[in-house]
């Protein structure tokens, strides 16, 4: 008993690890309609701290590309989109890994539980089958679906993210000032005042003098409510 309640803690430690996702200071996660922006003051070598929530792997997220980055990247709906039909098989991997096999574990460590383990392995190849077929469909690089897909089919807890990591694998082209202009008009304040802290936090880290430091705080007054004209 003390093997598997230990094995299931790994496996649970894991899948947690894996939720932690680093973010460059005003870089965004984008998902169902909100932007998060992590933590304002715990980093780790100087990158922002964010928690996907633990309980949601079916549920899509994209990054934003980090803030005054030029890039030709995808649009944040068809990055959306691309990774839109994995969503189910996301929430059967959930229920696989941290309901059947536990229980199969404890109560049916013979045949169910191999099947349930088979079924779990079948579920990551065609996750990672169906990321494949439409990244290509959609332009987007695979690239990254190569070390994603080793790393759930080595350790299968991580399959559980699957949904949740190939959508912050792809690189889109709109950063968190342009994201917001795409979210619901209740939602924007929020979203302006998390990316003023973060562009504040971002401001204390650099010398005055620097070029980014004047672009930032050039930003964060068109972030705060005495300029609503100029409001981004």
């Amino acid at each position: 008993m003390i093997t598997e309640a230990a094995l299931i803690a790994l496996a649970a430690g894991l899948y947690l690890f894996d939720c932690v996702v680093l973010l460059e200071r005003g870089q965004a996660l984008w998902s169902r309609g909100a932007l998060s922006f992590g933590s304002k003051h715990y980093q780790i070598r100087g990158s922002v701290v964010a928690l996907l929530n633990p309980l949601t792997p079916f549920i899509a997220t994209i990054r934003t590309a980090p803030l005054f980055s030029i890039s030709p990247g995808a649009k944040i709906s068809s990055a959306t989109r691309a990774v839109a039909p994995i969503a189910i098989p996301s929430l059967a991997q959930f229920i696989l890994v941290f309901a059947v096999l536990p229980w199969c574990l404890y109560r049916a460590p013979g045949w169910p539980f191999l099947i349930a383990l088979v079924l779990a392995y079948l579920n990551a190849i065609a996750m990672l089958a169906v990321c494949g077929w439409r990244f290509r469909k959609t332009g987007l690089a695979t690239r990254p679906l190569v070390a994603l897909g080793f790393a759930w089919l080595a350790c299968l807890p991580l399959s559980v993210n699957a949904l949740r990591k190939a959508g912050l694998a792809i690189e889109v082209g709109a950063d968190a000032r342009r994201a917001i202009r795409l979210l619901p008009a209740g939602k924007r304040q929020r979203a302006r005042d998390d990316l003023a802290a973060q562009v504040a936090e971002a401001m204390h880290e650099l010398d005055e003098a620097d070029e980014l430091h004047r672009r930032l705080a050039e930003l964060r007054r068109k972030l705060t409510p005495e300029a609503p004209s100029e409001r981004v």
